[in-house]
């Protein structure tokens, strides 16, 4: 048999996660949860971090500036990741890493979906009701508070690029330093623009670790049971869901 049937008939390998991630993981989600739920009862500290970081405190130009970053840091790390599947199909570098956009999206939609429920669960009420008269607002969502879904989706959406993604060298490692930035932008901005307290951005990282190690299990389920050649045929079909992701988290 030819390598290029090989290569068209072997299954994908699966995404590999070691004991020590798992425990890792684990410990980030209840380490981050216990200082959350601390943080809600203890409401005057969660209060003094809000207060501080509102943006009546701040100049014109930050206001603007994490009101890009909570509008459109989601759909720029979509874009890079749009990006990467457009080159894979000429580079096989990138080609190699193709599974772990699989990851991306079981993350994304795993842990928006169970952090969405879960709000609703918790019904904590918004800083805008809370403290409607005493600091500044500059968005007005209607979900409740806890926790963040932006601090949750955007975590979620870089956490499998920056554990899981092999690829190597400096170009890639500033991708995923530009990634990390983004994302932690997003849930300072959610803060900042009086949407959420700190408990809830530090409850949505703390989901999106969570979340994580079952969107490996569920994509491993899928990758197991797919060729090199089925991937070619799923990569295309990722680069228009990847497209109709960065079109709806923009008009989200």
């Amino acid at each position: 048999m030819s390598v290029t049937n090989n290569f068209n008939t072997d299954l994908v390998n699966p995404i590999n996660t070691s004991n020590i991630q798992w425990i890792c993981f684990g410990l980030i989600f209840i380490i981050s949860w216990s200082i959350a739920v601390f943080l809600w009862i203890q409401v005057e500290i969660d209060k003094t971090i809000l207060f501080f970081l509102n943006n009546s405190n701040f100049s014109t130009n930050a206001v603007v500036l994490n009101k890009i970053f909570s509008h459109y840091g989601m759909p720029f790390i979509v874009f890079i990741y749009f990006c990467y599947l457009i080159l894979s199909l000429k580079s096989n570098e990138i080609k190699n890493g193709r599974p772990i956009f699989l990851l991306i999206i079981f993350s994304f939609a795993l842990a928006g979906i169970t952090g969405d429920i879960l709000k609703e669960i918790l019904n904590r009420a918004r800083p805008i009701i809370e403290y409607s008269n005493e600091i500044r607002f500059l968005t007005n969502p209607k979900t409740p508070s806890f926790p963040s879904g932006h601090a949750t989706k955007s975590v979620a959406f870089v956490l499998p690029f920056l554990f899981y993604a092999e690829y190597k060298g400096g170009f890639h490692f500033w991708i995923k330093a530009i990634l990390a930035f983004i994302a932690l932008m997003v849930c300072f901005a959610r803060i900042f623009l009086g949407a959420h307290y700190f408990s809830d951005v530090l409850a949505g990282i703390g989901w999106a670790f969570l979340c994580l190690p079952f969107s490996v299990f569920l994509s491993n389920r899928v990758l197991k049971r797919m060729s090199y050649k089925k991937l070619n045929i799923a990569v295309k079909v990722w680069i228009f869901i990847y497209l109709g992701l960065i079109i709806f988290l923009i008009f989200m």
